[in-house]
């Protein structure tokens, strides 16, 4: 009696189980995607920041040494 309502339950539920389970396998793939192409930008921007910390912090010890040479005279 049992094993013929779950069969009946799937029977009657089948496309949709079949509709629910694509769409999950299709969701999960986008995010997967959306992911990579996030993590991909955060290490371009992350590249940037360094690149743009390394010249600020040359400018600073390049005006430091400026003002050493304006004061020294």
């Amino acid at each position: 009696m049992f094993e013929e309502q779950v069969w009946n339950t799937l029977l009657q539920n089948g496309p949709f189980a079949a509709l629910f389970i694509w769409l999950l396998f299709k969701v999960t793939k986008e995010s997967k995607e959306r992911e990579d192409r996030l993590m991909s930008h955060v290490e371009r921007t992350t590249d940037t920041l360094q690149r743009i910390e390394q010249s600020v912090t040359g400018m600073q010890d390049e005006i430091k040494d400026i003002r050493e040479q304006i004061e020294g005279q």
